[in-house]
C-alpha cells in the first residue's frame, strides 16, 4: 500500500491549536516503521523541528486512488544519504475513503457558477455542504441550471493556516431540494472533472473544519 517514493501529507497542531501541513516523501520501509525525508512546511517551505513523540495525522493517495489516513508518531531519526526521520506504521489503524465515501461538512464557502456553453450567466452564491466528490449550494430561484446541466465552479478555501486556496472544476447538477434545517432550496452537485491536486484541497479543508468542530466540542 505505502511503498518507497509514495508522498505523505502531514498534520498536525502548533501551541496555538492552528494546523500545520507538511509534505515528505517515504524513502525507506521496515515492517512498521516508515523512513521518511524531512517534512517540509507547505506554508513556508521550510522543515522545522520535529522531537521524538510529534504526533501527526497523516494521509495519502493510494494506487486506486482512494485516500488513506492514519495517525503517527516519530519514533527517532536517522543519518543515511540523506538525514531521516521513522513514524510508526500500521496498517491495520489505517483508514480508507473511497470517493462515496468522501467527508461532507456543512460550510459556507463563496462559489461562482459558469456554464461553459453560455446558455445563462454566470451567478455567485454559497455553498450549503462539500466533500472531495461534490457539494450543494444555495439555489437562486431565477437560476435556469437544470439536474443533468454540467456547470464549472469556482470556489474560494480558506484554510488554516491562514491561505486562501482556489479551485476550479467542472460539476453535473443532480437534484433541488430543501433541507428540514435551511429555508432555501439547494442543488445537489458532483464533481465530474477536477484535477486531483484540487480534490486534496477539498478533503484538507473538510478535515480541518471537522478537527475544529471537535476542538469547540471538547
Amino acid at each position: 500500500m505505502i511503498k518507497i517514493g509514495t508522498t505523505l501529507t502531514l498534520v498536525s497542531e502548533n501551541e496555538k491549536s492552528e494546523l500545520i501541513h507538511y509534505r515528505c516523501k517515504v524513502v525507506e520501509l521496515d515492517h512498521s516503521v516508515l523512513y521518511i525525508d524531512y517534512p517540509i512546511n507547505e506554508q513556508s517551505g521550510r522543515t522545522d523541528i520535529f522531537p521524538e513523540g510529534t504526533i501527526f495525522q497523516a494521509n495519502f493517495v493510494g494506487e486506486d486512488q482512494s485516500v488513506y489516513q492514519f495517525q503517527t508518531e516519530i519514533k527517532g531519526k536517522k543519518m543515511g544519504q540523506i538525514p531521516m526521520l521513522l513514524l510508526d506504521y500500521s496498517k491495520n489503524d489505517m483508514t480508507r475513503i473511497q470517493r462515496r465515501e468522501y467527508v461532507r461538512v456543512t460550510t459556507a464557502l463563496d462559489i461562482a457558477m459558469h456554464d461553459p456553453n453560455h446558455m445563462y450567466q454566470a451567478i455567485t452564491t454559497l455553498t450549503y455542504d462539500i466533500s472531495g466528490g461534490g457539494l450543494s449550494i444555495v439555489f437562486p430561484h431565477d437560476y435556469n441550471v437544470k439536474p443533468g446541466d454540467e456547470v464549472e465552479v469556482w470556489l474560494v478555501l480558506p484554510m488554516d493556516s491562514g491561505k486562501t486556496e482556489y479551485v476550479t472544476a467542472y460539476a453535473e447538477a443532480i437534484r433541488i431540494f430543501q433541507k428540514k434545517d435551511a429555508n432555501k432550496a439547494l442543488l445537489s452537485m458532483k464533481f465530474t472533472k477536477i484535477a486531483e491536486k484540487d480534490r486534496q484541497q477539498i478533503i484538507r479543508y473538510c478535515f480541518e473544519v471537522q478537527l475544529k468542530i471537535r476542538r469547540q466540542n471538547l
